[in-house]
């Protein structure tokens, strides 16, 4: 295929091309350097990178802490430029992303020359997953990544199985709106919507064998618990191989309508590391799930819109799925994406070693109201073209090959699950109030507190005749 691009066109092209590749760099001094590991590192680690501490998500929420951290990258943008921003930490200098484009470039040019497996992610989900993909080296990654691609459908819009989860999503919700209907008005809180919510996890990812099995959650999270720690805490052996071979019964088992059924039999890339991937990402799923209803709450119109769409019964619900990209986008669940440089290389006078690590505090780019008017306020038209905008630093998913392979599921559940609760309930927002016109940088999704009124019955779902559309 030819190319036509003007000559204007293509020196563009090349001053980007040379942009992007870090000819330029800048140095950050001593205290800027620690005003970073204070205002962004230090608040992520405390908050817990692979399991919310309840106490720390009310602690940062209350300080608005992602905010300060956007206004700090916003002062060293306009102090350094919005080059690449070297910090000097001892034993692990970083490259902090301060442009857009830098973001669009690295993930795109992820794995290499920069690895997703780093050090950090290593010592955390070795915990929980020694052989995961996100910890694996090019070979080994190569081999495991097709696994997940199969049975998450990564390059579908709609899952294979969207019907069997859709009937899945509908019975636990009605469930648990069930429960609220001794008055006439209920509440819906986290306590009541995740209880649900890892029932669906376990269903969809399991089976119905799972469904009751609350010890499997429970052991994935004393093992994220320990994750949180990293390199501090020694991984406890026994606990992981009891989970596995706990996990390993439902993995040979691999029942009909579950993400094990249609994973590929392939036992050389250590499944029960793949599956417990799954089941400790699918519980930002259900925070962003629960914020977004938050959205939808603080904005009436963008309610009826949803519940309008929920009214087709349709699996696809690309309104809806919008919202949810919009609350990863003000809320983002995976707060920095980190890369590691494969090798060596001079820039701009600079040895940067192999092993630097690359920073990309994903709030910043979401929330940059230097560069974007509509920063603080919902706007689900910034997702029509996508769910992931890399050029403009917006990747709730990342970006590029390594891409979460769940990016087209993950709004999948999420939107069916809002669409059974938006259209049973009547939604208020108790707790906390949000301004729809300046919405907080941080939002803890353990206090949100919703009142609920059940809307009148459906006949469609009264006979259960509502099923999917064609």
């Amino acid at each position: 295929m030819t190319s036509s691009a003007s000559p204007a066109r293509v020196l563009q092209h090349d001053l980007l091309s040379s942009r992007l590749s870090f000819q330029s760099i800048s140095r950050a001094t001593v205290l800027d350097t620690v005003l970073v590991l204070s205002t962004i590192v230090l608040p992520i680690f405390a908050r817990g990178v692979i399991i919310r501490r309840p106490w720390a998500e009310r602690w940062a929420a209350r300080l608005n802490l992602d905010l300060r951290a956007v206004k700090l990258l916003q002062r060293l943008r306009r102090k350094y430029g919005s080059q690449p921003l070297l910090l000097r930490i001892p034993y692990r200098p970083d490259l902090l992303l301060l442009a857009p484009e830098d973001v669009d470039y690295v993930l795109q040019s992820s794995p290499d020359p920069f690895a997703t497996a780093t050090r950090e992610k290593r010592a955390a989900l070795s915990h929980l997953e020694s052989n995961n993909v996100l910890i694996s080296d090019p070979p080994e990654r190569v081999m495991r990544r097709p696994y997940h691609e199969q049975a998450l459908a990564t390059q579908e819009r709609i899952h294979p199985l969207a019907e069997r989860f859709k009937e899945v999503i509908d019975e636990e919700i009605a469930g648990i709106l069930d429960c609220q209907k001794s008055g006439l008005f209920g509440h819906l809180d986290w306590n009541v919507f995740s209880a649900a919510w890892f029932r669906i996890v376990r269903r969809v990812v399991l089976g119905d064998g799972g469904r009751q099995d609350e010890a499997l959650t429970q052991q994935v999270n004393r093992l994220r618990s320990r994750a949180n720690w990293a390199f501090l805490l020694r991984k406890d052996e026994g606990q992981l191989r009891a989970f596995q071979q706990k996990l390993r019964v439902y993995v040979d088992r691999a029942e009909p309508g579950s993400l094990l059924a249609a994973a590929p039999k392939a036992r050389n890339v250590d499944p029960e590391s793949q599956v417990a991937q799954w089941l400790f990402a699918f519980d930002p799923t259900g925070m962003a799930t629960f914020k977004t209803l938050a959205l939808l709450a603080t904005h009436p119109h963008y309610l009826r819109q949803a519940r309008n769409e929920a009214s087709l019964h349709a699996p696809d619900l690309p309104f809806t799925r919008t919202c949810l990209l919009e609350a990863l986008r003000l809320w983002p669940t995976t707060p920095a994406i980190l890369r590691e440089i494969t090798d060596a290389r001079c820039v701009d006078g600079e040895d940067i070693d192999k092993g630097t690590g690359v920073l990309i505090f994903t709030p910043f780019f979401h929330r940059d109201d230097e560069r974007w008017v509509l920063a603080h306020r919902m706007d689900p038209e910034t997702w029509n073209s996508g769910n992931a905008l890399p050029a403009k630093g917006l990747v709730p998913f990342s970006a590029g090959r390594a891409i979460c392979p769940a990016h087209n599921l993950v709004p999948l559940l999420a939107s069916l699950t809002l669409a059974a609760v938006i259209s049973r309930v009547a939604i208020r927002l108790v707790s906390p109030v949000l301004n729809p016109k300046i919405l907080p940088a941080t939002l803890n999704h353990f206090d949100l507190r919703f009142e609920i009124n059940h809307l009148p019955v459906d006949p469609s779902r009264a006979t259960g005749a509502g099923g999917l559309t064609s």
